[in-house]
């Protein structure tokens, strides 16, 4: 008797996990249908476009790093100082783990001198994070268009 009321039990999490899942999985589903490219089409919302940052702190000891960030499509370059957050990349044990402090890449550069250009996509010639072969399409005023390449150059 023991091992049908077990049985029993079993059978009745199952239902309900499945009839759960229905009722998440339903409305995902019904939501693809309602919400056509009309509705996109119509928001008044821009989305956001995919931006490569390139920082190349080598002028005073740093490293170059970059980052794939997001930013609202219409921007300009400047907005990747507020949009591009850094990690403290030196920390070991523990602290590695648990640290989750970042700041914006305008914090960080804060009182430092640099200079900010944009590259189009593909411009980039091979092996390389900073060197381009074409000219910059301009500086942090420039409007940004999807996979842009942004160099922020620090000076010493």
């Amino acid at each position: 008797m023991t091992n049908v009321a077990s049985g029993k039990k079993l059978f009745a999490i199952a239902i309900l996990a499945c009839l759960c899942a229905a009722l998440i999985a339903v409305p995902a589903y019904a939501f693809y249908y309602v919400h056509d490219e009309a509705v996109s089409d119509a928001a008044d919302g821009k989305g956001a476009i995919e931006i490569f940052c390139v920082v190349d702190e080598t002028a005073t000891g740093g490293a170059v790093t970059s980052s794939l960030i997001f930013v609202p499509e219409g921007s300009n370059a400047a907005v990747c100082l507020d949009e591009a957050i850094m990690s403290s990349q030196d920390q070991n044990g523990l602290d590695a783990i648990h640290n989750y402090d970042v700041e914006s890449l305008a914090d960080r550069l804060a009182g430092a001198n640099y200079t900010v250009e944009v590259y189009g996509a593909g411009t980039q010639e091979p092996g390389t994070q900073t060197t381009y072969d074409t000219a910059s399409k301009g500086g942090e005023d420039t409007t940004l268009e999807r996979f842009d390449n942004v160099v922020i150059t620090v000076q010493a």
